[in-house]
């Protein structure tokens, strides 16, 4: 008898034990992934990256739960770069400009005029052109390129007066990111490029450090520019475009079927998301209407052949895009 109840309980601890093992392996299983976003959790980027972090999650059971860090609170986009860089950090929505830093092909994205509108940038993304870059980004930059976010057009909005041709810029400085072809395309239009960190753009405002910044709609409603900003010249000089990316090393921590969901979830993201940016374009425009803004339509030929220096001066540096960059230029 003595025996038998040693047999039940031995029976029983091991049951406990079974469950509990079996229940830290599942807690193993999860990867639990932080992503790094710049701007605020209403703005159609970072929107775009918790739709996308939900859709992983739904398809995987909950095997990959991606938490999205807004507001640049894991850091400014150079920082976040360098960490995922690291492995220190899984995934990030990052701006084509920041990105270009560490993987200098990403730049043609970034040439002024070469896309013009959505429906060219989604033709262009579908082409084999378009896959040789990515494969040309993620070698230099060590990160998986996991798709593009559309952001819009980038105009240019400053305190001092209209804008209508390149010499009404003259003298005005503006923010732009730190970014060489960036920095380059606004001298080139104009102005004085100003590099600056988003997260000082509104105190450098104030301080008269800048007297402007540039950037898509959605975003210069959502900071309601307009309070310190009364000209806005829709100059479309950049299509603003991030990408969602993965730090190589959380990349090839996961099996060919969740590199695929991920893959999977970023397509239905976007289809939701290019309404999403749609819409705030269009409120956008009409709150600055609204709070006083005067907006200006320029002839955009003047500002095409001012930068036309900067895409011969990239091309010349990386002469194998051209091809690339011819291939985008004949979806216009």
């Amino acid at each position: 008898m003595r025996i038998s109840r040693w047999v039940v309980v031995l029976t029983v601890v091991c049951a406990f034990l079974c469950v509990g093992f079996a229940g830290l392996a599942e807690a193993q299983d999860v990867k639990k992934w932080r992503m790094a976003a710049i701007l605020a959790p209403d703005d159609p980027m970072t929107m775009h990256a918790v739709d996308w972090a939900a859709r992983v999650k739904a398809k995987t059971n909950g095997k990959i739960d991606i938490t999205v860090f807004d507001s640049g609170k894991l850091g400014h986009e150079r920082e976040t770069t360098e960490q995922m860089q690291t492995g220190a950090l899984e995934t990030g929505i990052l701006t084509g400009a920041v990105l270009a830093n560490f993987a200098p092909v990403q730049g043609l994205y970034n040439l002024p005029y070469v896309f013009v509108n959505t429906k060219q940038s989604l033709a262009f993304d579908k082409t084999p052109e378009a896959a040789k870059l990515n494969g040309l980004f993620e070698t230099q930059a060590k990160m998986k390129m996991v798709g593009f976010f559309p952001e819009g057009f980038r105009h240019v909005m400053n305190s001092k007066r209209p804008v209508n041709t390149p010499a009404d810029l003259k003298g005005l400085k503006i923010r732009v990111m730190e970014n060489k072809i960036h920095v380059a395309s606004i001298n080139a239009m104009g102005a004085t490029a100003t590099p600056i960190s988003w997260n000082e753009v509104i105190t450098s405002i104030q301080t008269k450090v800048i007297d402007g910044f540039e950037n898509s709609i959605p975003t210069l409603a959502h900071v309601k520019a307009w309070d310190l900003l009364k000209n806005l010249a829709l100059t479309s000089h950049f299509y603003d475009v991030a990408f969602v990316v993965v730090a190589k090393k959380a990349w090839d921590s996961l099996t060919p079927a969740e590199q695929k969901v991920l893959m999977e979830a970023q397509a239905e993201a976007l289809d939701k998301s290019l309404k999403i940016i749609e819409d705030h374009d269009k409120k956008g425009l009409e709150q600055m209407k609204a709070n006083g803004v005067t907006i200006t339509t320029p002839d955009l030929k003047p500002f095409v052949a001012a930068v036309k220096p900067v895409q011969d001066n990239f091309l010349k540096d990386m002469p194998d895009l051209k091809p690339i960059v011819d291939k985008a230029i004949s979806l216009q």
